[in-house]
């Protein structure tokens, strides 16, 4: 390296010196499970996988929640479809930082869920058969129940007929009368977001 005092490169400095390249790090990092999550397991652990001599970790979730700054750390996203990009800030034992990202989708998923049995018997108490759902097209929603001779009892297109604000209340829908104690059969038929078909069958026990 050489240097002079003026543009007339009078009083010339020469000197040397001894230059070091280290070898940059490379931020990455792996899900145990998918890129993909679903609302009813929001939840994974991230696990860094980066190269070089890393000795910090800056994680950031893309979801307003405080900064991780572990090797290996464990996330749970809100129960809602959205998309989040996670990055991962690492630094090397020399002070050199890499950063890299990864797009987190979170996809909505379809249940329903119909319990075995009811006590219609007015004390307030699981009187009616109600179903919770999720992810389901209810314009494709279908739902009969059949006594032990295979007659419809009730039947509905409507799944908020079956909601906990509505409900069965266990009589016959077209003579209005109390059904008897006993196992019922009921088919259920629907689509989920993505467009499959599902049918189902199971007893319903009524219990007076």
């Amino acid at each position: 390296l050489v240097s002079f005092s003026d543009v007339n490169e009078v009083g010339g400095i020469s000197g040397q010196a001894l230059v070091t390249v280290f070898s940059a790090p490379q931020a990455d990092f792996h899900l145990t499970s998918s890129d993909t999550l679903t609302v009813l397991n929001p939840t994974s652990e991230f696990i860094d996988d980066s190269d070089g001599e890393i000795i910090s970790w800056e994680w950031n979730f893309g979801d307003n929640s405080p900064n991780e700054y572990s090797q290996i750390v464990e996330h749970t996203f809100e129960s809602f479809s959205s998309k989040y990009t996670v990055s991962l800030i690492i630094t090397d034992e020399n002070n050199c930082k890499d950063t890299t990202f990864r797009n987190i989708i979170i996809k909505d998923e379809y249940w329903i869920y119909i319990p075995n049995s009811f006590t219609p018997d007015n004390d307030q108490i699981n009187d009616k058969l109600c179903i919770t759902f999720n992810g389901i097209r209810i314009e494709s929603f279908n739902f009969t129940i059949y006594d032990r001779f295979s007659n419809v009892v009730f039947s509905t297109n409507n799944i908020t007929d079956l909601d906990c604000n509505n409900g069965w209340d266990g009589a016959h829908q077209q003579t209005g009368s109390p059904l008897i104690m006993g196992s019922y059969i009921y088919e259920v038929n629907y689509k989920d977001l993505e467009g499959w078909k599902h049918q189902d069958f199971g007893n319903i026990f009524i219990i007076r």
